[in-house]
């Protein structure tokens, strides 16, 4: 790994947590001042950032960070790119990834991926460094717990499960990763069982363990078993709070195809008065259904194949104790079908038929699909849509929103039934825009991260529907906080028929005063398709004077430079370079109101009105 930081004792200080494979949030900390509160002035400082791989989890949000960078001084480290490095981000991922100002990984990719780029971190009153950061998509890690396990007894049969997978019906292989070591005697099945007959006393040492499953990134947790002298007392005595007495005592139900892990299994708070060493077994005449094992430690584990409700019988025998037997009952249900959360998109007056009979419980197995009866209701009332037992949801949608949720429970005969979450977006219909004005406020700003004076707002949050007195908005909002080397816009137009040299005009303004753009500090492009995945062609327009002052005097129309519109989807994309439009260090973008295309050609798109409360 390539040094980059500016002074070599801090790099040596901190290159053991700037090593790991996933990024953490540098904590940078700010002046604490003196004893009088005020805050102590920024001395010299210098930036330690190396080249690492930082991680982003596949199809989900927000979920990686760049932000390993440390300033010597405590300042506050901000994090950007230089337009080739934008251009490759947005090359290697389709424009879904951004860098935020604080380090974020923005935005969501749908593939595992990697791509090196170079990110240079600033501070104030320290030189800025740059440092070969790789953008590693990954596939999402398993909800995997580790824990402290129970206590093992020396020279007692010990048995114990790491399998805390919580991700149902993924089948996970369990191993010790290499330089890890369990307590001597102590083996580990790839089912997740610890057991064998330990050894050595002494307070547990931690081991890791790893779990893989196919579509997941392998992922370790750390355990604990503390091994204690196995005390024998001599004094008779007699065991107590095993199950039931006359009765049966039901332990947890497992499922068809299931891994069971039952920790406790028969134990329960089961215990010796003299304290001694407990262990259990099926009583003789007596079994568990197919597939499950009892330890001798009470523990039972397993993977049943068959549905059945059983009585089983266990004695428990500790030394110097009347053995007991009690009997207890298991059930193994039916398989749970696998239905997982579904998102969609609907269009306000038209019709949907949109497909949500996606799960599973095997092949030919019919499924229906119902709902609460209140909740259905408010559906058919509010959006006038409903689910029908197949799965598909119909009906025309009466409003739009940006998203509604309600569960829908999928069923069959001799199955455990699982409900799944289902989310929507109602959008308006493709439509012209008003008055030949695509609004800025009415596109997606779904993980855009802008920055200003006052505040780092998100998405809908940098649309600013307050316009200084005497300065007129179209529709009275814009995007704001358009200071950011990595912010881009895009709308989304569907030309009915090809266009070439088609005029396009924004209407822009400024508060860093009256500026000349161009497209080095603020890049106009073209992309073919409904997302930035498809061709892309980079817009020269020469310059544009904008107008403007200490905060926005006006929005007024400017040209940059023509466009050619294939027929189908565009993306028009304006992006805020790295620039010094501000001054040195701080990055300037003008704000948005909206941006207009001059052509006889029926241009059309779906505004996201819901941005805007009304």
């Amino acid at each position: 790994m390539k040094k980059r930081s500016l002074l070599i004792v801090i790099s040596l200080l901190l290159s053991i947590s700037l090593l790991f494979c996933a990024c953490k949030p540098a904590d940078n900390g700010t002046p604490t001042g003196d004893s009088s509160g005020k805050p102590a002035e920024l001395t010299e400082g210098v930036i330690t950032y190396e080249d690492a791989t930082c991680e982003s989890i596949k199809d989900k949000e927000d979920s990686g960070t760049v932000a390993t960078a440390v300033a010597s001084n405590g300042a506050p480290v901000r994090y950007t790119l230089d337009a080739e490095s934008v251009e490759a981000l947005n090359s290697a991922f389709g424009g879904a990834l951004s860098i935020a100002e604080d380090g974020t990984i923005k935005g969501s990719y749908n593939a595992t991926k990697k791509r090196k780029i170079n990110i240079t971190a600033s501070a104030e009153k320290c030189e800025s460094v740059t440092a070969e950061i790789t953008i590693s998509v990954i596939n999402p890690y398993l909800d995997f717990e580790g824990r402290q396990l129970a206590d093992a007894r020396q020279g007692v049969v010990y048995a114990a499960s790491v399998a805390f997978v919580t991700n149902e019906d993924v089948s996970v292989r369990y191993t010790i990763p290499s330089g890890s070591r369990l307590p001597d005697g102590l083996s580990l099945s790839e089912e997740g069982i610890i057991s064998g007959i330990p050894t050595t006393v002494g307070r547990g040492v931690p081991f890791f363990v790893r779990a893989a499953a196919s579509g997941f990134t392998n992922t370790e947790r750390e355990f604990f078993i503390d091994v204690v002298i196995n005390h024998q007392s001599e004094t008779p005595s007699r065991i107590v709070n095993f199950g039931k007495e006359g009765e049966v005592t039901e332990v947890q139900s497992a499922f068809v195809g299931v891994y069971y892990v039952n920790q406790s299994g028969v134990a329960g708070n089961a215990s010796a008065l003299n304290d001694n060493a407990i262990s259990y077994e099926l009583a003789e005449g007596t079994t568990l259904p197919e597939g499950l094992t009892l330890y001798p430690n009470g523990a039972i584990f397993g993977l049943a194949d068959t549905r059945t409700e059983q009585n089983f019988k266990v004695t428990a025998t500790a030394d110097h104790c009347d053995p007991v037997t009690r009997e207890f009952k298991i059930e193994v249900k039916p398989q749970k079908i696998k239905f997982e959360s579904i998102s969609g998109t609907l269009t306000r007056g038209e019709a949907a038929d949109f497909d949500i009979a996606k799960a599973d419980a095997g092949e030919g197995i019919e499924l229906e699909y119902v709902m609460n009866e209140t909740e259905a209701a408010s559906l058919r009332t509010e959006y006038g849509i409903q689910v029908t037992p197949a799965g598909r949801i119909t009906g025309t949608p009466t409003k739009i929103t940006e998203l509604v949720s309600f569960e829908v429970t999928a069923q069959a005969e001799g199955f455990t039934p699982t409900t799944a979450t289902i989310y929507l977006t109602i959008n308006e219909p493709l439509q012209a825009p008003a008055n030949g004005r695509f609004e800025a406020e009415y596109i997606n700003l779904k993980g855009k991260n802008g920055t200003g004076y006052s505040s780092s707002p998100e998405g809908k949050d940098m649309i600013d529907t307050n316009p200084p007195a005497g300065v007129t908005a179209s529709n009275g909002a814009f995007i704001n906080y358009m200071f950011n080397a990595s912010i881009t816009l895009e709308f989304v137009i569907y030309a009915e028929e090809a266009a070439s040299n088609v005029k396009l005009y924004a209407a822009l303004g400024s508060e860093f005063g009256t500026t000349t753009l161009t497209p080095t500090e603020f890049g106009v492009y073209t992309y073919e398709g409904e997302d930035t995945s498809g061709t892309k062609t980079t817009i020269n327009y020469g310059s544009a004077r904008v107008d403007g002052g200490d905060h926005y005097t006006s929005f007024n129309e400017y040209q940059l430079g023509t466009v050619n519109l294939v027929q189908g989807w565009n993306v028009i994309q304006l992006a805020v370079h790295d620039n010094e439009l501000r001054g040195p260090e701080l990055i300037g973008g003008p704000a948005v109101d909206y941006i207009r295309l001059d052509t006889t050609v029926t241009l059309k798109w779906i505004p996201l009105l819901y941005n805007v409360s009304r």
